[in-house]
């Protein structure tokens, strides 16, 4: 076995990425080398190359991995190499409430994130603890897998934990068109919902369309609560899932709700600090205002298994290879790339 890979590094944030010669990590007792085969990418990164989630510098990003266990340590018993596996996000105690009572994304004892807190999966092996290999079924590419980490597992939480989504509910998914917002509109299907996306391109809506939704709205220049209102006859949505994270997306979605409603966000941009919207609504219609954090490695494992029966299809049209990096993440900053991104090897 060769003794160093190819590795994308950031050595300050906000900065560009280089590609670089490293060696290759040595693995402890309880942890697992994965030969990396794709690495998602997606809007998250973003905050991770910016430090927002923490971490420390020079670093190797990237979470959404899919491979080949190459190396497990001595006391490795979850995995043998050869296994094809992806990785879970959440370094997490295993032991506190949160992890055994399974909503492990909030352990008490979390030590970060793979890619940010450990080197994750832009290079071509990843080092990571046995308990965040997740095993690959059949029939499910590696490229799948690694999106599926984060881009479909992410929204089997949201409509199973957070909002309790039921047949006929009607959802409303603001920025439907984007690398994750595709996979909610699948999603939102698979639990039985009538589907509502909104955007800011004609394209973008239109591959919404395509992914199920029932209902398209373009909101430039519009006010998407009055366009929602008027397609649900003034009734308003059961919920609405916010990939979007503005002041402005979340007051509108609230304002969109139906009475016993959900607004879930996931995606929170940097520097919003407070919201404007009619509070008395939250009891008078008992309206619910939650947050989304990633998945579980269960529910990472059930989302592959819905893969894997084709009842969500990973959207993956932008493949890259590690040197094109750079110009990817302009074209990010840009939102220039419809569906996810991903870097094969």
């Amino acid at each position: 076995m060769k003794t160093t890979m190819k590795a994308l590094v950031i050595h300050a944030w906000n900065g560009p990425f280089q590609l670089e010669e490293r060696p290759i990590p040595r693995v402890g007792p309880l942890e697992v080398l994965i030969k990396v085969r794709a690495c998602g990418v997606g809007l998250t990164l973003t905050n991770v190359r910016a430090g927002s989630l923490g971490g420390t510098l020079p670093r190797v990003m990237g979470h959404e991995v899919g491979g080949i266990v190459e190396v497990v340590g001595s006391m490795v018993w979850t995995c043998k190499p050869g296994d094809r596996v992806c990785a879970s996000f959440y370094l997490t105690c295993g032991y506190c409430k949160w992890c055994i009572g399974g909503r492990e994304t909030l352990c008490d004892n979390l030590r970060g994130y793979v890619g940010v807190d450990i080197d994750g999966g832009f290079a071509e092996y990843i080092k990571v603890p046995q308990h965040n290999c997740i095993h690959i079924p059949e029939g499910v590419s590696f490229v799948e897998a690694g999106i599926t980490t984060d881009a479909v597992a992410t929204n089997w939480h949201v409509f199973k934990e957070r909002a309790r989504t039921k047949p006929n509910d009607t959802v409303l998914v603001v920025g439907a068109g984007g690398g994750v917002g595709i996979h909610t509109v699948q999603m939102a299907k698979v639990f039985g919902a009538h589907v509502i996306g909104v955007d800011r391109s004609d394209h973008k809506l239109q591959i919404a369309r395509e992914c199920g939704c029932d209902v398209v709205i373009n909101v430039l220049n519009k006010d998407m609560t009055e366009e929602v209102l008027k397609f649900t006859n003034g009734r308003g949505v059961d919920c609405a899932v916010d990939m979007i994270g503005t002041s402005q997306t979340m007051e509108d979605s609230i304002k969109a709700l139906a009475r016993g409603g959900t607004l879930v966000v996931v995606g929170v941009p940097r520097g919003i600090e407070s919201l404007n919207f009619n509070t008395s609504r939250l009891v008078l219609d008992e309206l619910i205002v939650t947050g989304a954090r990633c998945a579980t490695k269960q529910e990472i494992r059930d989302s592959l298994n819905l893969v894997e029966r084709s009842l969500v299809k990973p959207i993956v049209p932008n493949e890259f290879r590690l040197e094109e990096a750079n110009e990817v993440f302009e074209k990010i900053d840009r939102m220039e790339l419809l569906g996810r991104a991903v870097f094969v090897f």
